[in-house]
């Protein structure tokens, strides 16, 4: 194995960064070492990379350990899903005066970043539809753990050929209901069949990733949305149908009810270009109590 030592903006907070990927069962992510372990999975071979985050005299460090032969192509990796290189005190700083500086205070530094692989953000994603948190990640863990691969304490996601196989009734017997269930199965033969180019989406604007996934059956709007937040990493990204999103702001403003999809929509053309910036922070808002409420709720 062969080590790589990077150094990262003091700014990118690497402890909430854990936190929130920790959500998810099917990461090795150890909060207190502040490391985790991702997959690279390869046509040949499927291999594991391991992250340690590292501070010194008051600057932070990613210490890699990937396999020598892939050395290149895990830096690419960790690149796109870490996205180091992300604009956070702008966005930051872009916030003040609005409603949500408050959240920008208390989570200053909170990154945005990506799922390990596009097939199964996507997969996962329309998974994750309708669904509380709980309930999602049970879902999406039972899905991996039945037809993917472990390996050197890391799950890896099921290929588009290995799900195009599955039969609905299958899934099914996981709890999915019928219609996600063929979803599922039909996107992923998509992929297969050639008629959906996930990769090539990489290329293309955000209007036109939607407008594309949307053709396919059981990718409505909310998951085109999300798949550009965390497949692609774009940074101007509301989700204003996502409850979480509809909650955070009814929450942080003191609203009566939930902001409708229009409200929310006008909110996003003055937080724009770094509106994927508001939906971390407005989902963070949500997952994590604040000490005030932890002291409430003790009482």
């Amino acid at each position: 194995m062969q080590q790589i030592i990077r150094q990262i903006p003091s700014v990118y907070d690497v402890q909430l960064m854990l936190k929130r990927m920790a959500l998810d069962p099917l990461y090795n992510v150890d909060i207190d070492q502040r490391q985790v372990k991702l997959p690279l999975p390869g046509e040949r071979q499927l291999d594991t990379v391991t992250l340690g985050f590292v501070e010194h005299q008051s600057k932070t460090y990613v210490y890699i350990e990937a396999p020598e032969s892939r050395e290149q192509e895990a830096v690419n990796k960790i690149e796109r899903i870490f996205r180091f290189h992300q604009p956070l005190e702008q966005a930051a700083g872009h916030f003040q005066g609005t409603e949500l500086e408050p959240l920008f205070r208390r989570f200053y530094g909170a990154p945005l970043t990506c799922d390990f692989d596009l097939y199964g953000c996507l997969i996962k994603t329309i998974i994750h539809q309708q669904l509380n948190m709980a309930f999602a990640y049970t879902l999406s863990t039972r899905f991996a753990q039945t037809y993917g691969v472990f390996k050197d304490g890391v799950w890896f996601y099921p290929g588009p050929e290995v799900t195009a196989a599955i039969h609905p009734d299958e899934l099914r017997r996981l709890q999915f209901s019928q219609r996600k269930a063929e979803y599922v199965v039909d996107v992923s033969k998509s992929i297969v069949q050639g008629t959906l180019d996930i990769d090539s989406l990489q290329k293309k604007t955000d209007e036109d990733v939607i407008k594309e996934l949307t053709q396919h059956r059981g990718i409505g709007s909310w998951t085109a949305e999300c798949f550009l937040l965390f497949g692609l990493g774009r940074e101007n990204l509301m989700p204003a149908a996502d409850i979480g999103v509809q909650n955070g702001l009814k929450k942080l403003i003191g609203l009566e009810a939930k902001p409708s999809k229009t409200e929310i929509t006008e909110w996003a053309r003055r937080w724009s270009p770094y509106n994927s910036y508001a939906s971390i922070y407005l989902w963070l808002h949500m997952e994590i109590p604040d000490k005030g409420e932890d002291m409430r709720a003790e009482k």
